[in-house]
């Protein structure tokens, strides 16, 4: 009687595969790229743990234990890049996450569906610009001599503000880069968790003589709330990660103090020095610090009541 049972579940299998075949081969070349370039690789995270020496092979390298990480923890450049790093992301998460919230609530209470389609595609379109364009830009706006932000304050009777020779002038230019860039593409979410609120409630809402201000704090919100803190916790996860683009188009040495983040420190010591063990060692610690951080923020929101992500 086993066998019997054991028979028709694997008939049901493959005849479940073969039913579903155009499906399943249109997973094969997702599941044969995350194999050959997100699980092969994670093999090279042993280079931190190894004297690492280009000329051998990566089977055969000297073993070190953790001398690689007491040598990353122990430069002072490895602290400072981990500091900006952090004071980047939390400015730009602090600014960029309510506004994209309200974004999203204002698109939502747009009627005409034309005029909301083209303010969609006008705002999701800088996401598809590359920084090295974004960077040009940024010169033609931002810069001290002929730049357009300065000669509107020149013109108006200010002083030109040194963007890219001020840390904090620099810090204000690199979040208001970062916000027009991606705000647009950070509403798709919202909008569409806000595609599945009821329009009964609002209705009955407006027959109580709700504003519309009223009802965006007491029905919009409410029923959008899961996906924000979802959303925040994906966002608090990678506070230790950011970009390379970014900082290292935007930078320069004079604002060094606060544009060399964890990224722009692992491509000068991996690429330019060739220090392949320390870029890995920070790399790994950079993920497992990622990993904590979301762990603790999804069990931060389970305990105030939400549902969290794992």
């Amino acid at each position: 009687m086993a066998k019997t049972v054991r028979s028709k579940k694997r008939h049901g299998f493959f005849e479940t595969l073969w039913r579903y075949k155009w499906l399943y081969l249109m997973l094969v070349p997702v599941v044969v790229y995350f194999l050959l370039f997100r699980y092969l690789p994670m093999y090279g995270l042993t280079i931190a743990f190894e004297d690492y020496n280009i000329f051998h092979s990566l089977f055969n390298q000297k073993f070190v234990g953790l001398k690689v990480f007491k040598k990353v923890f122990a430069n002072i450049n490895f602290w400072a890049s981990i500091k900006n790093t952090l004071f980047l992301n939390l400015m730009t998460l602090v600014v960029n996450f309510p506004l994209t919230i309200i974004v999203s609530l204002i698109l939502n209470e747009i009627r005409s569906a034309k005029f909301k389609r083209v303010t969609q595609s006008v705002l999701y379109l800088p996401h598809f610009i590359s920084w090295v364009v974004v960077a040009g830009i940024a010169t033609n706006l931002f810069s001290t001599n002929g730049g357009t932000i300065n000669n509107i304050i020149t013109s108006l009777g200010g002083e030109a503000k040194s963007f890219y020779g001020n840390t904090y002038w620099w810090t204000v230019m690199y979040i208001a880069l970062q916000i027009w860039k991606e705000i647009g593409w950070g509403t798709i979410i919202y909008l569409a968790a806000l595609t599945g609120v009821d329009e009964q409630l609002y209705e009955a809402a407006y027959l109580d003589g709700a504003t519309r201000f009223q009802r965006i704090i007491h029905i919009t919100l409410p029923m959008i709330k899961s996906v924000v803190v979802v959303m925040l916790i994906l966002s608090i996860s990678r506070m230790m990660s950011i970009g390379l683009d970014a900082p290292l188009l935007l930078g320069n040495t004079a604002v060094m103090s606060v544009s060399e983040v964890i990224s722009t420190y692992v491509y000068r010591l991996g690429i330019v020095k060739a220090d392949y063990p320390q870029s890995t060692a920070i790399g790994l610690f950079q993920s497992v610090v990622n990993i904590i951080v979301l762990l603790l923020a999804d069990r931060f929101a389970k305990a105030i009541g939400e549902g969290g992500i794992l």
